[in-house]
């Protein structure tokens, strides 16, 4: 047998070392967890199915031990990723018996790819291989199972960016808490996967309905790479999400949204209308209620006595806003002012932060950013007079 590596190979090499070994470290914090389980599982099936394709692209596939070789794990890739931004983006999730069908096409094909390689097993040359192989149409279900892989990547992906985006809208439109994550990082994700799975489908559907009986390899490799990156990232991104099970029960809220019961909207007159935005403006502007860092849409409907959704449809209305979008811009202006006041000198830039209703240090350094366009201590040093005191970190 000739061995030969090229330099897709090596990649993939790094890739499943760098794998394995974040997944062992996921493995070894957990914690019960179940979004670190998920992840652990993600990876190292992905790892296995590098292996796969490694097999065949190092000559491994020409040996009479690896020749069909069952590690069939295409059609188990797709619902984990999904399970895993399940196990982030809904509230109390558990993996429980009733989300194993999820896996019944991946088990059909392990248990068709267990039962081809201990049929050939006994057989000593390849060509005697593949004459039992064939007889079992080997190659047309392995071809279907491509293509089914394809058509459940497209379905879980979807079902996935639709979870992302609902979490963001909910948490856009209820909480104000700076703390809670908005897995920005995974819609980005679920966006370029969805430019790797569009791009993965035309070519098989140039492979099988304009090319026919010629399949390239090198869009495989293409498609591994980049999947690869993306499988990685998520992994050392998930890796680095607090445990929420045993942060405490402050960091379990920030992981889960609460379970939220709609209410049922209804209209409002003008003036009633009118009267609804005055309420919301005294809550804001004299109450400064914004300045709860735990303050919620539910909580501030509470305060002024109103239906939670009503308040929602009036800021989306008369502000262009959504709720925390609203509530930030009023915490960013407070840290302002008090940036510049002499009366808050002897606060940290932090401090000001946390008393301006912020409750996460990293929100509040992207959030001052964006709205004005630099670091809260470049903004101080505008404000300040030439030489003046530079304020504590």
């Amino acid at each position: 047998m000739n061995w030969r590596f090229s330099f897709f190979d090596v990649l993939l090499l790094i890739g499943i070392t760098q794998g394995f070994f974040i997944a062992v470290q996921i493995w070894r914090h957990w914690s019960n967890s179940q979004s670190k389980l998920l992840l652990s599982f993600l990876l190292t099936v992905f790892n296995l199915l590098c292996i796969k394709i490694l097999i065949h692209t190092t000559g491994l596939w020409q040996t009479t031990f690896f020749r069909y070789f069952p590690l069939p794990f295409d059609l188990a890739i797709q619902p984990l990723i999904w399970l895993y931004v399940a196990s982030l983006t809904k509230p109390h999730f558990r993996f429980t018996r009733d989300l194993l069908w999820h896996f019944v096409p991946f088990a059909l094909s392990l248990g068709y790819s267990v039962f081809i390689y201990g049929s050939v097993w006994p057989v000593a040359d390849l060509a005697g291989k593949d004459i039992i192989a064939n007889h079992y149409q080997f190659n047309t279900i392995k071809e279907g199972e491509d293509l089914l892989s394809v058509l459940s990547g497209c379905l879980y992906w979807w079902l996935g960016l639709r979870l992302v985006l609902q979490y963001r809208r909910w948490l856009n439109q209820n909480v104000a808490a700076t703390n809670y994550p908005t897995y920005a990082w995974l819609r980005n994700v679920a966006a370029w996967l969805g430019i790797l799975i569009f791009g993965l489908a035309i070519a098989v559907a140039l492979e099988y309905f304009v090319y026919t009986g010629f399949r390239p390899f090198y869009y495989w490799q293409v498609f591994f790479v980049y999947l690869a990156v993306l499988i990685y990232y998520v992994g050392f991104r998930g890796y680095q999400l607090p445990d929420q099970q045993t942060a405490g029960a402050a960091q379990e809220i920030i992981e889960t949204p609460p379970d939220i019961v709609p209410v049922k909207e209804t209209k409002l007159s003008p003036e009633a209308e009118q009267s609804l935005k005055v309420a919301i403006l005294t809550a804001l502007e004299k109450d400064k209620c914004y300045l709860d860092p735990e303050l919620s849409l539910q909580k501030l409907a509470q305060n002024i006595t109103a239906n939670p959704s009503l308040v929602s449809t009036v800021i989306n209305t008369h502000w262009q806003k959504s709720f925390r979008t609203l509530i930030n811009d009023y915490r960013l202006e407070e840290a302002k002012q008090r940036l510049k006041d002499p009366r808050f000198s002897q606060l940290s830039i932090l401090g000001i932060a946390y008393e301006c209703g912020f409750n996460s240090e990293a929100s509040f350094y992207r959030i001052f950013k964006a709205g004005t366009g630099i670091s809260p201590k470049e903004y101080i040093r505008r404000q300040s007079p030439p030489n003046g005191p530079l304020p504590q970190e």
